[in-house]
């Protein structure tokens, strides 16, 4: 049975563990208006969710919404879809096309986690188009008692969107501002996913969800932090470092991804983050043919 954690008025946190997969995938049920279910994470945790609502003796879904459609987020839409397909899935514009038609987001999953991707986190699969909801940015859809706010945030992703619950303050934040390495008090480091990755956006983004006076964020990967207005600017700095250590990587080692071996790891630099992190280990990783990611990885707090 999945630990369930009621985290504010009627918002159960769910935690969908992987023994394969060393991530924590964070999924949250809203116990209203039929239904809502906030990032369903791969297609891997979808028995971890019936099990949940099962619990909480939630029947059906009237909303299923990922932040964005990477793997770890939106990878189990489609078969959440078929399950309760009187449920809308709510996306960016900018992901709808690739999740009713998936195969350049398989691609693109395979380069990023390798050839035995499905093995690990379940297939993606389509979403009917009949299904498919497509908010404008700062558009609201009311839940019987209470009002979902949905926030185009890139720069992470071009594809992504957070929710503001306007009943509990609770902001749903993907990974718009960062994930807390080391628990929901420590300072958010950045993630990258290239190529959709913006800083700047992903600046522009951060002062645009903290303009929102959230009183909760809700995280994806993690917990629950409960000072906003403390995280948001951490992550910010956090980020416009990460920035600094990138631009000194692509101007000294361009030319590195080519020198490596597919599935070849290298670490290539050490750098400072201003809060907490002494050293950052920055991993440069080439799958098959390309530059597949790029991982900051925190050596010690």
């Amino acid at each position: 049975m999945p630990e369930i954690q009621e985290v504010a008025e009627k918002t159960f946190r769910l935690e969908a563990p992987l023994p394969q997969v060393n991530n924590i995938f964070s999924v949250y049920l809203i116990q209203e208006g039929g239904g809502v279910l906030i990032e369903p994470g791969p297609a891997a945790t979808t028995p971890y969710i019936q099990e949940g609502m099962k619990k909480l003796g939630m029947k059906g879904l009237a909303y299923v919404i990922p932040t964005h459609i990477h793997l770890d987020h939106g990878g189990g839409v489609g078969r959440l879809a078929s399950l309760f397909p009187q449920a809308q899935v709510v996306l960016h514009p900018q992901g709808v096309r690739h999740m009713i038609d998936p195969a350049r987001l398989i691609e693109s999953t395979k380069m990023a986690f390798g050839p035995d991707w499905e093995q690990h986190y379940g297939p993606i699969l389509p979403v009917p188009q009949a299904q498919v909801k497509t908010p404008q940015d700062g558009e609201v859809i009311p839940v019987d008692g209470r009002r979902l706010q949905i926030i185009y945030s890139p720069g992470h992703a071009p594809h992504h969107l957070s929710v503001l619950d306007q009943k509990t303050g609770g902001l749903f934040c993907g990974e718009a501002l960062g994930v807390p390495e080391y628990g929901v008090d420590s300072p958010p480091l950045p993630y990258a996913a290239p190529p959709g990755f913006d800083l700047e956006v992903y600046l522009e983004t951060m002062d645009k969800l903290r303009a929102l006076k959230p009183k909760i964020l809700f995280y994806s990967h993690g917990g629950v932090g409960r000072e906003p207005e403390k995280l948001i600017p951490l992550a910010k700095e956090n980020a416009r470092a990460f920035g600094e250590i990138i631009q000194r990587l692509a101007h000294n080692l361009a030319a590195l991804p080519h020198l490596l071996q597919p599935d070849q790891i290298a670490v290539v630099h050490i750098a400072i983050f201003p809060h907490r992190y002494i050293e950052v280990e920055v991993f440069i990783t080439r799958i098959g043919m390309g530059l597949a990611h790029i991982v900051i990885h925190p050596a010690g707090p």
